[in-house]
């Protein structure tokens, strides 16, 4: 099909195109369509708006407890400029090509996002180490072909809250669902555009869109209060906020009727909107659910005043030439920055920069995204070759895909090591310690320096997961954060006749494999009750704000205690993350954390009762792999008030309470004891150690062997 209007050899004329508004006299797209301006500075400003708030927002600026609304903005405008792309296509050439199509999006999204991908992965090795580089190498994998959303949702990351810190590719995440947008939406309009009837396009396009809207919207509030991590980043429940933009494109000759005065005010209330729930929301905000509709709405309001172009509205600041200096740099900043302030901040050993320090960091994204507008977004979205031949934009966008693919396996395969190293079963593991053995060996870690060239698993693999991260059993009786109840699991000795529960969440399911192996060699029974991110205490929400993604434990906690209460165990064993407790310790003290455990204590009938200790805290693979000549700025001091206090409600409740503390730490808890690398990540342990400590485990509970 021709692209538009042409000229010799299928070539876009582009002038002719410029005098029917198709193309901007530089080439580009104009983005608007047909009967609204063919340049809008409201939308390049508001571009800046988007990415200020989400950059601001990253850099820990306090007041802009919502600034990630910026994203559903940059949705909206790009539903609204595609549509007005291929309205200028169909209005000037009465066709619509889908490879011209997609050759103008390869131009534009493809080569500075394979730019970013590759250069954050050989960040991560150069200054986060071998594991952190690993992980992000498989990252990268997923962002190069957009299904980073889906890998960051299958591995159960949460983008506001992580136990992890997150991916330094994880803000590629939206531009995945933006690419998903980009392959379905082209084919309904084709579909609606071939449709005889006496309705124009626009008005079965608006109809078509009213649909989606409507769908997609339903499915955000209710797939949010259900399955939050995956709500977030689902193109299913963000898809009605690039279809409102769409449909604010497709209504331009209906806007245009609309009264100044009217268009001015609804552009002040949409920018208001934006700013109200930037200042208003924060992480513990529901989101996107339906509260997102505040910025998105806002963000219609402020596009769709402008088809009217009010004298006295929000266009006479957002077209200032500071923000559309910004706007134009807005899709670079916003691949840029992310990945720059993670790794500043990984690399330094905090979790976190301070403001000021993220700033600096962000003047330095700022120049790679100026260095990259103008050596690689720009001079490739407007090459001359690639837009006179319009399968080259695409053959292009290909091949860059594949080398940024190439580039990234090959960074791992030379640095060594891979993310997905093999899991270790109980008949590979080591030897079961003694507890004489074991404290020998943490007594001698506060000496250890260097990483030693036997460690266990070496470091240029990333440390084995235990099982329910990795899909094999347990996974399915791990509840997941979108998950209430699991399925009857038992394991061990199947057929014993003593039966032990373990329960709790994460740091419960770390200690499954070692648990497993005890129980099947002294013919117990082992039921699994975990629901990752919850505790085991039924504590009620730490603040109002957290009350609704609270609701998923409080059911997993009514489950969870009458399953236990019907199986009535020959032991239950209770363990759960205290290292939860340092991020919510302005809501949780140690006498509530008491309280919590004696509730529990007092719910549950077993003829006895267990609580493991929580493990401390580390510095993990990711820190030792970046500190290989100074492993001991990867220790910690331990943390003991928590523990503290589950002790003595345990002793008070006549339940034995196992402190696993001399495990790991002397006078510090060193993350290599031995020649063990003795966490998976920085709160949870390595199945490796899981097995070595297997005597003493067993030891600690009471069980024999």
């Amino acid at each position: 099909m021709p692209d538009g209007v042409t000229g010799r050899k299928g070539l876009p004329d582009l002038d002719t195109s410029a005098r029917d508004g198709r193309f901007l006299a530089s080439g580009d797209e104009s983005g608007t369509a047909p009967g609204d301006r063919p340049f809008r500075p409201d939308v390049e400003g508001l571009r800046a708006v988007a990415v200020l708030l989400v950059v601001l927002f990253h850099a820990g600026v306090s007041a802009l407890s919502g600034g990630y609304i910026g994203v559903d903005v940059f949705f909206v405008i790009s539903g609204f400029v595609i549509t007005g792309v291929l309205l200028r296509e169909r209005a000037s050439s009465g066709r619509t090509s889908i490879l011209a199509f997609y050759g103008r999006r390869c131009r534009r999204i493809i080569p500075a996002a394979s730019l970013v991908i590759v250069a954050t992965v050989a960040m991560a090795y150069i200054f986060l180490g071998n594991v952190t580089g690993g992980l992000t190498a498989t990252d990268g994998r997923w962002a190069s072909v957009f299904l980073a959303n889906f890998h960051f949702t299958a591995i159960g990351t949460d983008y506001l809250a992580s136990q992890r810190p997150p991916s330094p590719l994880q803000n590629f995440w939206s531009l995945s669902v933006e690419e998903q947008f980009y392959v379905v939406y082209p084919t309904l309009f084709l579909l609606l555009a071939g449709i005889r009837t006496r309705l124009s396009l626009r008005a079965r396009l608006a109809m078509g869109l009213v649909i989606v809207i409507g769908v997609s919207l339903t499915f955000s509030i209710l797939d949010t209060a259900s399955h939050p991590t995956g709500a977030y980043f689902s193109p299913f429940t963000r898809a009605w906020e690039l279809a409102l933009g769409a449909l604010v494109a497709v209504g331009t000759p209906w806007l245009l009727k609309i009264p100044e005065h009217l268009a001015a005010v609804a552009s002040w209330l949409g920018l208001g909107a934006i700013l109200g729930a930037a200042f208003v929301f924060s992480t513990q905000t529901a989101y996107p659910g339906s509260l997102v509709s505040i910025p998105v709405a806002g963000s219609a309001l402020i596009i769709a005043a402008g088809v009217r172009a009010p004298r006295l509205g929000v266009e006479s600041l957002l077209r200032l030439a500071p923000l559309r200096g910004l706007g134009k740099l807005s899709y670079s900043l916003y691949l840029w920055h992310w990945p720059i302030l993670l790794v500043a901040a990984e690399h330094s050993g905090r979790t976190s920069l301070s403001v000021p320090e993220n700033l600096g960091w962000v003047l330095v994204a700022l120049v790679a995204s100026l260095v990259t507008y103008l050596l690689v977004e720009n001079p490739v979205r407007h090459a001359r070759p690639l837009v006179r031949v319009r399968w080259a934009s695409v053959a292009l966008g290909v091949g860059i895909t594949a080398v940024a693919l190439g580039i990234v396996s090959l960074q791992a395969a030379v640095v060594g090591g891979t993310p997905s190293a093999p899991v270790r079963t109980a008949s590979s593991a080591p030897r079961a310690a003694s507890l004489q053995t074991v404290l020998k060996l943490v007594a001698a870690s506060d000496s250890i320096r260097t990483v030693p060239p036997d460690l266990t698993p070496p470091l240029s693999f990333a440390v084995p997961a235990p099982r329910w991260n990795l899909g094999q059993p347990p996974a399915r009786c791990v509840a997941t954060i979108n998950r209430s109840m699991v399925p009857a699991c038992a394991f061990g000795d199947r057929v014993g006749t003593r039966t032990m529960v373990l329960y709790g969440d994460s740091h419960a399911a770390m200690w499954f494999q070692a648990l497993d192996s005890i129980a099947t060699r002294t013919g117990w029974r082992l039921i699994v009750l975990s629901k990752l991110g919850c505790l085991a205490d039924p504590l009620p929400a730490p603040t109002p704000r957290e009350a609704t993604e609270w609701k998923a434990c409080d059911q997993w906690h009514t489950f969870a205690l009458a399953r236990i209460n019907r199986i009535d165990p020959n032991l239950l064993v209770v363990t759960q993350a205290i290292t939860q407790t340092r991020l919510l310790a302005d809501v949780y003290t140690p006498s509530q954390w008491h309280d919590g455990m004696t509730q529990l204590l007092r719910r549950v009938r077993a003829q006895a009762t267990v609580v493991l200790g929580n493990i401390p805290d580390s510095g993990g693979p990711s820190c030792v792999a970046g500190h290989r000549d100074d492993v001991q700025a990867c220790s910690r001091m331990p943390f003991t008030a928590y523990n503290n206090a589950e002790r003595q409600a345990a002793i008070a409740e006549g339940a034995r309470y196992v402190d696993v503390t001399p495990w790991f730490c002397a006078k510090r808890c060193n993350p290599i004891i031995g020649n063990y690398d003795v966490y998976f990540n920085s709160t949870h342990i390595a199945v490796r150690y899981t097995h070595f400590l297997e005597r003493v485990l067993a030891q600690g509970l009471g069980l024999s062997g």
